[in-house]
């Protein structure tokens, strides 16, 4: 009888215990996909370029009261390329497409309801790009990374362990370069993305 008493006690406390547990609070992973608009420019001309951003979250949030805030790493890719012609020399193509992105921030926000989540974000990014150069029917490719920093905002919103979230974000690379080469081209792009996340 005691045994199935305290069988029964078990039970009936576990999911008290998850439902004490905040909505924003403790680890979590997930994964992110959206639009991506990448502005190059060399301080004459600007072309932009849309793609695919798509990419894997795991962070931490602590909840004091109605705020919450945590630490975020990210990485992430991207469908975006461009080409520009003449960069070096007179019939010369350059290719840059976008290759793995990292970040890692943090972020602060406030809960509008107990499972509503209004946010911003802030943080380093490094940015890299597979470049190609051609001249003459030559071609080489290299990689190149940069440093730069990222802000943001959005709206999260808890559904049990789930979490779904809209969010907006800038980042700006500063100048690529190649083969140890400044290509004159500062890197920026602007992102909208959504995300599925489970707590853990």
């Amino acid at each position: 009888m005691i045994k199935y008493s305290l069988t029964a006690l078990t039970l009936l406390a576990t999911p008290a215990l998850a439902q004490d547990r905040p909505a924003f609070g403790g680890p979590y992973a997930g994964a992110i996909a959206g639009y991506d608009h990448v502005i190059l420019s060399d301080g004459t001309d600007s072309a932009s370029k849309d793609g695919l951003a798509y990419g894997a979250v795991i962070g931490y949030d602590a909840a004091l009261g109605r705020g919450v805030i945590g630490v975020e790493g990210e990485i992430s890719g991207s469908t975006a390329k461009e080409r520009a012609q003449d960069v070096f020399a007179t019939g010369d193509t350059v290719n840059l497409h976008a290759a793995r992105d990292l970040y890692a921030g943090i972020r602060g926000g406030f809960l509008v309801t107990p499972d509503s989540l209004v946010y911003v974000k802030g943080g380093y990014v490094n940015g890299r790009a597979n470049v190609s150069y051609t001249l003459g029917g030559t071609t080489t490719t290299s990689g190149s990374s940069v440093d730069g920093w990222r802000v943001g905002a959005g709206i999260e919103q808890a559904f049990g362990v789930f979490k779904a979230r809209l969010e907006y974000r800038y980042s700006d690379y500063g100048r690529f370069s190649y083969a140890g080469t400044n290509l004159g081209i500062d890197a920026k792009r602007h992102q909208v993305v959504a995300g599925l996340f489970a707590n853990f």
